[in-house]
């Protein structure tokens, strides 16, 4: 109890204090975000247009391949980029070694893809894969070539730079895929669309980031590094597997066509995770690590119950509308070629929220250099995942997304009491930053259930339209009461 009681005389100091100037780091996280969603609304206008043009078997047959390349992706940067990022410098010869490191790397991996590509399309009876996998390929030397410029990125807090790649490489994506797809390329037209943003952020990155690369190479110097690469390395894969293999096993139970709709829901779930946490998992990453080399333990502490506070309050309206409003949304927007899709969505938005607080849990582990303890929560999410998924799709979809959301629930309820042992905090310091989300998510669906009752008979679009905005309005409202406390989060991350 001292240390909340130090925190809350921390809170109190601030509060009367003039509020701090924006630094880079805080102007490119408001950057990253409002480029986030920019690129969400763009990439949720062009999702409809492909989804109907290309179909949920081909959407599957896609949702496939690509955990493959995920997997190999991970390994790409060898886990040095963030370990990059975490550095206070970074001379000439650290940078150039892990250049040509990671480089090697992404080269070796893709070319053990393509060979890999055919075993693994016998394997599941899919004869398109392997073609599909060989011609993803090429992203993992990109994603390898890149580490170095985002780990000094990072470790400059110029995160504007990151905002301005993700705008240009999802414009470049998407209209790649929408030319490809006009002309009947099924598949191919996602390919084709992944290749071209990758290559786009690959250019972007390198030009702005301005990393010292030449012909120097000391594995020596890059020793210290390969500690912490491995085990986020080892963090990210488990991470991986929680949210990538579940589409491999659906696929190989149910068929691509359910794997499409599942595909799809999923992807739609994790929207709101992009929009918000993108740039808060970099802020707080940042905000962390420098409280943690400065040896600030009650500021630490203090910004891991701002961050979770923050995070739930920004994520819990977003998935919560969806799991509402995703029986009238899912046909309207996509077409009732997918309207399999609906329920499922509903089921899966529980366990986007509960994967976002993990992983906004994991990145404050990952500031404080705790990459074990991320690890071994990880390796648990992940076998949770796979086991909770594998014995559920025998029954079907809905099975499915019902046992990943209380699978994910209960993990991220052990993740908490990890942290708040780490931390040396009560874990009712951390479960009390949900309570005000939770409060507005409650009032939220009550208000919306008595919306559609009031509309029900109405037109879809209408029906909808009422539900959001409902919705919202209550959300804010219950959120007012919570306003200096979340004011005092902010300034948390200000100082």
């Amino acid at each position: 109890m001292t240390q909340l009681a130090a925190f809350g005389r921390r809170a109190d100091r601030s509060a009367g204090a003039p509020a701090p100037r924006l630094d880079r780091a805080s102007l490119g996280a408001m950057a990253l975000t409002g480029a986030s969603v920019i690129r969400l609304s763009l990439q949720f206008a062009v999702l409809p247009i492909l989804a109907r043009w290309i179909g949920p078997s081909e959407y599957g047959l896609v949702a496939m391949a690509m955990p493959f390349i995920l997997l190999a992706n991970v390994l790409a940067d060898g886990g040095l980029g963030f370990a990059l990022g975490r550095q206070r410098d970074a001379n000439p010869e650290l940078e150039s070694t892990v250049f040509w490191l990671t480089a090697g790397i992404g080269a070796a991996l893709a070319i053990a893809s393509c060979l890999a590509a055919v075993p693994m399309g016998l394997i599941l009876r899919q004869p398109r894969l392997p073609m599909l996998i060989a011609a993803l390929s090429p992203i993992l030397l990109m994603n390898g070539l890149t580490a170095v410029s985002n780990g000094r990125i990072i470790r400059e807090g110029r995160f504007g730079v990151f905002a301005g790649g993700d705008l240009l490489s999802t414009l470049g994506g998407a209209a790649a895929a929408l030319v490809a797809a006009s002309q009947g390329w099924g598949a191919w037209s996602l390919v084709a669309q992944q290749l071209v943003l990758w290559s786009t952020k690959l250019a972007w990155v390198t030009i702005r980031g301005g990393a010292a690369i030449g012909m120097r190479w000391r594995f020596g110097s890059v020793r210290g590094l390969l500690g912490f690469g491995a085990s986020a390395i080892g963090a990210i894969l488990a991470d991986f597997v929680a949210r990538n293999v579940d589409s491999l096993i659906v696929g190989g139970v149910l068929g691509t066509t359910q794997l499409g709709y599942y595909a799809m829901a999923y992807q739609i779930a994790r929207i709101p995770d992009m929009l918000i946490t993108g740039p808060l998992y970099l802020y707080i990453f940042k905000a962390v690590a420098r409280r943690t080399n400065e040896g600030d333990s009650a500021a630490v502490g203090a910004l891991a119950i701002s961050g979770l506070r923050l995070g739930a309050t920004a994520l819990a309206p977003l998935f919560c509308g969806l799991a509402l409003v995703a029986g009238l949304a899912v046909p309207l927007v996509l077409g009732e070629r997918w309207a399999g899709a609906a329920t499922v969505l509903q089921l899966l938005a529980g366990a986007g929220f509960f994967f976002c607080l993990c992983s906004i849990m994991a990145t404050t582990a990952m500031g404080m250099g705790r990459s074990g303890l991320q690890l071994s929560m990880s390796l648990i999410l992940g076998a949770t995942t796979v086991a909770v998924v594998a014995v559920a799709a025998r029954f079907g979809l809905r099975a499915v997304a019902a046992s990943l959301t209380c699978g994910v629930a209960a993990v991220s309820g052990l993740y908490m009491f990890r942290m708040s042992r780490e931390l040396r905090l009560p874990v009712a310091a951390l479960a009390g930053a949900l309570s005000g989300p939770a409060l507005g998510a409650g009032a939220m669906s009550v208000a919306v259930w008595g919306v559609g009752r009031l509309v029900q008979g109405h037109s879809a679009p209408v029906q909808l339209a009422g539900a959001v905005a409902v919705g919202a309005l209550v959300y804010i409202a219950i959120l007012a009461g919570f306003r200096e406390r979340l004011l005092g989060d902010a300034r948390n991350f200000g100082r």
